[in-house]
């Protein structure tokens, strides 16, 4: 696994737990993971479609 990929995965990782425990907000994400705020918005909505397929 190259290290972008484990980034990746790792920041992936970091915005669902915040998301199932509802107790990070996209600024508290972006300093924790040091995501834009538009890449964390990206995230979430390529997460959002993934869920519903």
């Amino acid at each position: 696994m190259t290290y972008e990929m484990r980034m990746k995965d790792i920041r992936e990782e970091s915005l669902a737990e915040g998301e199932a425990k509802g107790s990070y907000s996209p600024q508290e994400i972006v300093e924790l993971s040091g995501l834009s705020i538009d890449d964390i918005e990206k995230l979430k909505h390529d997460m959002h479609i993934e869920k519903q397929e």
